[in-house]
């Protein structure tokens, strides 16, 4: 048997908290998608979910976890809040064409892990008029299930938003 949930992903500016934006690229890359980051920037990875989260490791590094205070006036929503910070130093800015998948790892406090993929292409640290284009990302949100003795998660579907 298969519990399904779901899990967001939200990327922003750290510093001014400005949005992250990304483009469709159809099937002309490894994903559909390419969220548009800058390099030597610091980002804040939110995820929220309805299960623990243990640890966050974005491209092979472990990434330190802050629970967020839940908003006592949203009484009916019992997710989960988590943040971590992500620093794009020792990035390269990817050339024309060029794209990046970023591993992401969430291990959930039950032993269970979502591993997704983020097609990123990097820009200089100061290019914002590229790192703009297109549509600015809300959060990406997983349909997730795991079936019962596993502890990989399998995503059923993915959309941004």
């Amino acid at each position: 048997m298969a519990s399904q949930f779901k899990v967001l992903l939200s990327l922003k500016r750290k510093e001014g908290g400005g949005g992250v934006f990304y483009k469709h690229d159809g099937e002309r890359f490894t994903q559909p998608h390419t969220l548009k980051l800058n390099q030597n920037t610091d980002y804040v990875v939110t995820v929220q979910s309805n299960r623990k989260l243990r640890d966050l490791m974005i491209h092979g590094e472990r990434c330190e976890l802050t629970e967020v205070k839940r908003d006592k006036s949203n009484s009916s929503d019992d997710s989960l809040k988590f943040s971590a910070n992500f620093n794009t130093t020792g990035y390269a800015a990817e050339k024309r064409k060029g794209r990046k998948d970023i591993a992401i790892a969430l291990m959930f406090d039950s032993g269970a892990t979502l591993t997704v993929l983020l097609q990123c292409k990097f820009y200089g640290q100061g290019e914002i008029e590229h790192c703009r284009w297109g549509s600015s990302l809300t959060w990406i949100e997983y349909d997730c299930s795991l079936t019962e003795g596993q502890t990989g998660v399998r995503v059923n579907k993915h959309k941004f938003v």
